[in-house]
């Protein structure tokens, strides 16, 4: 049975390492801290499994998803050293279940500075 592109972006964030293979090749990765998309399946992966290094701890947990066809916003709450950081994870995917887009919004600011210090560990 094929997995949908939400089961495929559940199981990289419960395994906490992303997959490629859920990625399309013209992936953009619109990150909180950076000004340009980052785009690419090896730098989109790269970004990502760090932010999941940082972020996916035992605390994350998504407390709501609004789903459509090819789209889709999941709201989700974490503590990162010991601050309450909460966001949104909007996904785009296409007929082949890839993501082929990715923002992330990471709220508040000094939540967000945080996980961006910790992140470039990882980058």
């Amino acid at each position: 049975m094929k997995l949908s592109a939400i089961e495929k972006w559940h199981l990289c964030i419960n395994e906490k390492i992303v997959d490629s293979d859920a990625l399309d090749e013209s992936i953009k990765f619109y990150s909180p801290f950076v000004f340009k998309p980052i785009e690419g399946i090896e730098k989109v992966t790269q970004y990502l499994n760090a932010a999941n290094s940082v972020i996916a701890n035992d605390d994350f947990k998504y407390t709501e998803e609004l789903v459509g066809d090819d789209t889709a916003f999941l709201s989700f709450e974490t503590k990162v050293s010991d601050l309450y950081v909460n966001g949104i994870d909007f996904l785009t995917w296409n007929q082949d279940q890839k993501l082929t887009e990715l923002r992330v919004f990471i709220r508040p600011f000094k939540g967000l500075t945080v996980v961006s210090e910790m992140m470039m560990k990882y980058l």
